[in-house]
This record gives C-alpha cells, sequence and structure tokens, in this order.
C-alpha cells in the first residue's frame, strides 16, 4: 500500500464553453481514512435531499390541481346558488311547472235586431313546445319523428319550425292546423306520451251572413310575425281581427286569455294541477245595421244589375239624425269564411283576378264620378255664398256654347226659365254651368269656392267610419290639375265640375253622409256601424252616442231650400216614379258619364224619408247601368216599401 499521508484529491468538472474555457477545479473537503482518502463534492453531500424533492413533486402538483378545481367548482356553486340563487330557482320551476293557454270565447256580432252574425267554433292545432321536448336527444328524434308522420310533414320541417323559433322556446308552434274534430280525437289518442307535444283547441269564425256582410264584417285569422310584433300579449298562434268590424273592435271582441299551470314530472308527464285563471270572454258588439233592409237591398239591387246587365252594384243606408249605417252593400261580395281557417293559394287567386274585384268594398272604397247627384251641394254652396237666391233664374235653351266647345243640357231645347228649386228637381245642366263658371246675370262660384264647400260636406277627404279602408275622392281646382296633370285650368272644367263630371270622384258613403247632412238640417255626423257594446250576458256596457263633426254646415235657410228642391224631385221631376208611395221621399238622380268619350253612365239615387222628418237615408249606384232614373229609383222604391210596411 502507499505510504499513508494527507493529500488533497480534486475532482475535477469539466465543461466546455464555446471550445474556448479552460477546465474548471472545484475546490472539495479532505476526509481522512486509515486506508483510504476520500474526496466528498458538494453535489454528493445534497444528493438525499434532491432526491426527495423529487419523490414528492408529482404529489404537490396533483394536490395542486385538486385545490385548483375544488375553488372553480364552489365558485361555481357559489354564482348558481348565491348570485343568481332566485333566476335559477324560477328557471327549475319552469322546468317542474307547465303552463297551459285557455284562449277566452271571442265576443259575438249581433245586429240592429239581435240577429247573431257570427258564431265560434272549435278549430284543432297539433303544436310542438320546444322547451317542453325530452332532455335525451335520442327521445326527442323520437317524438320529433312520430310527429312529423302524424301531421304528414317531413322531419326536416319540423326541426326547421323548431329552429327558427329556437329549442328552449316556451311558445307552442304549429305544425298541423286546422285538424278535424274527428282527426284531432284520433292524434291525441297518439300523442300521450310525446312530450310538447299536444292538440290546441283554438276556436275560429263562422260567418252567418252568407256573405252579405263580408266586407263590413271583415274576418278573423291567425297572426302574422308582423302583427305579433306589434301586439306583444298575443300568442303565436293566436287569431286576430284583420279587417272590417273585426279589425276595429279587436280590443273588445278579443277577451282576456285563462291559464293552467300543471306540474310535471322529470320526463314532462302532468303530475296535478297547481292553479288556473279563468278566461275572460269577450265583449259583443251590436251593430246599426238591420240584416233584414241588408238583404231586402241586395235582393232589388240584383234584380236591377240583371235588367240592366251589369255585374257591378253598391248602397249605402243612414239614419241621418245619427250617422248610423242601417245597410251597406257591395256587389259582387265574397264569402268571408273562405279568410277563416286560412284562405288556399288558388281561391285567394280567384278572387284577386276576378275582374269585377269582389273584394273592393265599393261603397267605401270605390272612386265614381258623381254626375248630377253632386248638385244639391254645389247649388247650397250659391245660396251660401250669394251668388244665388231661390228666385234666381237662368234660361236653359239647351246648353252653353263656349267657342268651339258646347255643354249641353240633358233635355234637347233646354228646360226653359229655371230657378234652383227647379234645376235640382229637373237636374237643369245649364243652371249649374252658370252658378259654377257664371252665365248670364249670375257671376258663378269659381272652381275654389265650388271644392270648399264641398269639402264642408265631406268631399275630397274620408267620411270617418269605424273600419278601415275608405277612399278620399277627388274635388279638383287649378292648382290640383296643374300639380297631377301639368295642365292648365278652362272655364270648361269649371262648368264640368258644377255638374259632377271632369275630374271630380266620390265614394256612395260621401254622396249619402252629405246627403245626411241636407236631411237632418245641416249637421255633420260621424258614420258608424256599431251602435253599443254588451257584456257576455247581452247587457249595455258602452252605447255609442252619435259623435258631431261638425254643426251648422249650411244655414237653415239654405237647408230648407234644397230641401223642397229635393222634394220635387219627386213630385214632378226625374223620381216622379216614387211619388205614389206612403211615404214622402226627397232625393236627387245622378246619370254620371265615363269611359272612352264619356260612352258609359253609372246610375245614382240619392235620397231620404219621410221628408219632413228622414229617419233613414239611401244612396243607390249601378256602374255602368244607365239613368239612374230607370236603374236606380226602381231599386229605391223596392226598399222603402220594405222599410216603412214592415
Amino acid at each position: 500500500m502507499a505510504k499513508k499521508s494527507k493529500k488533497n484529491i480534486f475532482k475535477i468538472i469539466t465543461g466546455l464553453e464555446n471550445n474556448k474555457k479552460k477546465w474548471q477545479i472545484a475546490t472539495s473537503k479532505t476526509v481522512s481514512s486509515e486506508k483510504w482518502i476520500y474526496h466528498v463534492l458538494p453535489a454528493d453531500a445534497e444528493a438525499p435531499n434532491i432526491e426527495d424533492v423529487r419523490k414528492a413533486s408529482p404529489f404537490l402538483i396533483v394536490i395542486g390541481l385538486g385545490i385548483l378545481i375544488f375553488l372553480l367548482i364552489g365558485g361555481r356553486l357559489f354564482s348558481l346558488q348565491v348570485v343568481n340563487g332566485s333566476q335559477n330557482l324560477k328557471l327549475a320551476e319552469g322546468n317542474r311547472v307547465r303552463e297551459k293557454i285557455i284562449r277566452a270565447p271571442r265576443g259575438i256580432i249581433y245586429d240592429a235586431k239581435g240577429l247573431p252574425l257570427v258564431k265560434n267554433v272549435p278549430n284543432y292545432d297539433l303544436t310542438i313546445t320546444p322547451s317542453n321536448l325530452p332532455y335525451s336527444k335520442e327521445q326527442r328524434e323520437t317524438v320529433l319523428q312520430k310527429t312529423a308522420a302524424l301531421a304528414s310533414v317531413s322531419i326536416d320541417e319540423v326541426k326547421k319550425k323548431i329552429a327558427e323559433k329556437g329549442v328552449n322556446s316556451t311558445q307552442a308552434i304549429l305544425i298541423s292546423k286546422n285538424i278535424s274534430k274527428d282527426n284531432a280525437i284520433l292524434v291525441e289518442s297518439q300523442i300521450k306520451d310525446l312530450n310538447g307535444v299536444r292538440v290546441e283547441v283554438n276556436p275560429i269564425r263562422e260567418y252567418l251572413d252568407d256573405g252579405l256582410l263580408s266586407h263590413s264584417l271583415g274576418y278573423v285569422g291567425r297572426i302574422s310575425e308582423e302583427e305579433l310584433k306589434k301586439n306583444q300579449d298575443y300568442l303565436l298562434n293566436d287569431y286576430i281581427g284583420k279587417s272590417g268590424v273585426e279589425k276595429t273592435y279587436e280590443r273588445y271582441l278579443r277577451g282576456v286569455t285563462g291559464k293552467e299551470q300543471v306540474e310535471v314530472d322529470s320526463e314532462g308527464r302532468n303530475e296535478k294541477i297547481l292553479g288556473s285563471t279563468e278566461p275572460i270572454p269577450g265583449d259583443n258588439l251590436k251593430l246599426s245595421i238591420d240584416f233584414g233592409l241588408q238583404q231586402k237591398i241586395t235582393e232589388s239591387l240584383q234584380k236591377q244589375m240583371k235588367l240592366a246587365k251589369v255585374s257591378k252594384a253598391s248602397a249605402v243606408a243612414m239614419n241621418p239624425q245619427t250617422g248610423e249605417i242601417l245597410a251597406m252593400v257591395s256587389l259582387p261580395t265574397y264569402d268571408n269564411n273562405l279568410f277563416a281557417k286560412g284562405i288556399s293559394d288558388a281561391d285567394y287567386s280567384k278572387l284577386l283576378n276576378d275582374e269585377n274585384k269582389p273584394l273592393v268594398f265599393r261603397p267605401v272604397a270605390g272612386e265614381y264620378p258623381s254626375g248630377s247627384s253632386i248638385k244639391p251641394f254645389i247649388a247650397a254652396g250659391a245660396l251660401e255664398e250669394g251668388t244665388i237666391t231661390e228666385s234666381s233664374t237662368v234660361n236653359s235653351t239647351g246648353g252653353i256654347r263656349i267657342g268651339e266647345f258646347t255643354f249641353p243640357d240633358w233635355k234637347a231645347g233646354g228646360h226653359g226659365v229655371t230657378n234652383v228649386l227647379k234645376a235640382i228637381a229637373e237636374s237643369v245642366n245649364t243652371f249649374f254651368y252658370a252658378i259654377g263658371g257664371g252665365y248670364q246675370n249670375i257671376r258663378g262660384l269659381g272652381p275654389e269656392k265650388m271644392k270648399s264647400y264641398l269639402e264642408k260636406f265631406g268631399f275630397g277627404n274620408y267620411v270617418g267610419l269605424d273600419i278601415l279602408g275608405e277612399s278620399k275622392g277627388s274635388i279638383p281646382d287649378p292648382e290640383w290639375k296643374e300639380r297631377v296633370k301639368a295642365e292648365s285650368w278652362y272655364l270648361g272644367d269649371t262648368y264640368n265640375m258644377a255638374i259632377g263630371q271632369g275630374d271630380v270622384l266620390v265614394t256612395p258613403l260621401q254622396i249619402a253622409n252629405a246627403t245626411s247632412i241636407i236631411a237632418n238640417g245641416g249637421t255633420y255626423l260621424e258614420p258608424h256601424l256599431v251602435s253599443s257594446i254588451l257584456d257576455e250576458n247581452g247587457q249595455l256596457k258602452t252605447k255609442l252616442d252619435p259623435k258631431i263633426i261638425k254643426s251648422g254646415v249650411i244655414s237653415a235657410k239654405t237647408d230648407d231650400i234644397i230641401k223642397r228642391a229635393m222634394r220635387q224631385t219627386v213630385t214632378s221631376g226625374s223620381a216622379a216614379s216614387l211619388k205614389n208611395l206612403p211615404v214622402e221621399i226627397s232625393g236627387k238622380t245622378g246619370t254620371a258619364q265615363f269611359g272612352p268619350n264619356n260612352s258609359k253612365q253609372h246610375a245614382w239615387f240619392t235620397s231620404f224619408a219621410p221628408s219632413s222628418n228622414p229617419t233613414i237615408e239611401l244612396t243607390i249606384l249601378l256602374e255602368g247601368a244607365g239613368g239612374g232614373d230607370v236603374y236606380a229609383v226602381p231599386v229605391a222604391s223596392d226598399v222603402y216599401k220594405y222599410y216603412f210596411t214592415r
């Protein structure tokens, strides 16, 4: 063995630093031994501790992850139960409690004598409520497949409808509509285990008027997306008034929807009823329309239409003392029951393409040249302005010639010396040319004054009926002609305006309304179809009193002159065929030219009775029939006989 001695032993640790560094020598501790001399490096001394750290690291990572997950779960639970606790409780209740809608019966509409014009009939719809479908994807798919088969539609169509509203939607989505009662019973027996699928009873209207009041009553149809946006308290499959009285008085007729809360199990099956709110039926409406009178006017019009070989006509009957509409006829008409369940494309196309336009409500939306039916109101303006007096006369010799133009009377050779009474009774054009544009010793009103007085009687504007769809008509003047036609105004325009020709356009309702103003002594009353609102038991809730638009439209003196002139129309003028009726009638005939070269004529007659204290005003129009005295007056004769002898 080598000689025992103390000796420094160095362990050399080498490292290469870019191949340029020198060897590095680390000093060490010297350990003595009898046989061996050991040198222990610092790293060797720490080796057990490093090994312990290496063994503990995986466990520390796992523990750290565990703590992190615990904190996340705890935070989430805190958020769910504390921060959003009340909201989530409501959502949980929503999953446990389902709400069933109970639709209120819609109010009934009656005629003036209490005759029901509509009724409610059951209508069955197959629906899906997405939020009530099973949570399981497989179960949900099964429900959708079976529902699609029951509705005879593709499952893709069902899924598309659900996707449009959202899988969490709580509103019922329509899958199949208007199921028959027998099929509804059959379907209900097959959907007991299909959670979220229901057959809903959604009553619809059945109209009992045989189409005679389709335009006035309007119809109820399923609510559209656009309507739903404007009516937030309606549901997706609700019905709503679309036109006529049904639309205007929707808020009265609809009623208040009821609700039933049902507890369901985890599979969506009904467990028990928790509570319910009964629906409140809608109010009933009583119209001012007398359905018997409506039928009589329709029947008489159709008879005259057949004689005249025309297919379009209209009529308005009013109470001039109240503004109540007693009848309103538009021919041809249509059956609004077609719209109640949702009209087919074929039926709708047929109505739209019918050349007689049955969907047009002629009394309020039809615009026609008035012809001589407007003359009483022109005469009233001339009397009010002092342009004429009752004794003012014009010599009618057959017409007026201005340069190369002739403005004729209807009677060859003229009517001779004529005052305002005779002018209205015999419809003398020359007299009205004079008071409109001037002739002989009469200076004339001029177009602006004529327009002003016609507007006082409601022409050229909405009359104010309580349903939508009115037309304004047209009362021209120089400014209007320049703006609309880019043409100058001539004396001939004034003459034509004075006899209701040229660009003058009116509706039958406007003529009826203006005649009522004469009949009642000069008061403009707002026309209306509904007279009162009744509760579900038929007891009066609200009486709709006459609404005065304007009093004193003309003076009592002027009104008296016009009334006597219109009475003379019947006693010795163009409506003399009515003079033997048991009631005194006052009126004005009209024969309005239209079409190419004014080759066609509308037949007008507007009147009221009894003359001294009128209770009914009646305006008749047969489109393209010919003379008013020939075709319109006989209708009035039939109607007045019926009305005053019933």
